[in-house]
């Protein structure tokens, strides 16, 4: 029994009539920590798929994900010269 299955992005190969995977248009690398992962969309470096943002269907690093989107980190790091742990009581 043959069974299609229908993917909105879903195109067909001109040859053989077969439709793409739906994320054959990620480009996969092996990450500097040797996991496999996806390429940023925008710069093609190499990243892990943990550390990986995603805009639409595409994975982007941190710098062009917060270029496409507006978004940035909500953490504010003080200047403090003591830290908590450090005083001395």
């Amino acid at each position: 029994m043959l069974v299609s299955l229908k993917f909105k992005d879903q195109t067909a190969y001109p040859t053989t009539g077969r439709s793409l995977m739906p994320h054959d248009h990620i480009q996969l690398a092996q990450a500097p920590n040797g996991e496999l992962g996806p390429r940023c969309h925008n710069c093609g470096i190499r990243l892990t798929f943990g550390n990986a943002m995603v805009v639409n269907k595409y994975y982007m690093c941190w710098e062009h994900y917060v270029e496409a989107t507006g978004a940035d980190t909500a953490t504010e790091i003080s200047d403090a010269d003591e830290r908590f742990w450090m005083k001395q009581d």
